[in-house]
């Protein structure tokens, strides 16, 4: 089985058509860091929890 850093960040993000997924990219660093792959539904969590963390950052902010 191939790995995904047996890629560029680039090209292994690359959604062909400008833009770049962001949960190939969380596949892409945790490989890249830990030398061990993440399924994609691991990744799609972990992005998802960063929005949502996001999100609750960008409301607390907006309350002031």
């Amino acid at each position: 089985m191939s790995k995904i850093t047996d890629q560029d960040v680039l090209s292994a993000t690359s959604n062909g058509d400008g833009t770049h997924d962001g949960v190939k990219l969380a596949q892409w660093l945790y490989e890249a860091y830990t030398g061990k792959p993440l399924p994609r539904d691991k990744a799609e969590a972990l992005v998802q929890e960063g929005v949502r963390r996001a999100r609750i950052r960008k409301d607390q902010e907006a309350r002031g």
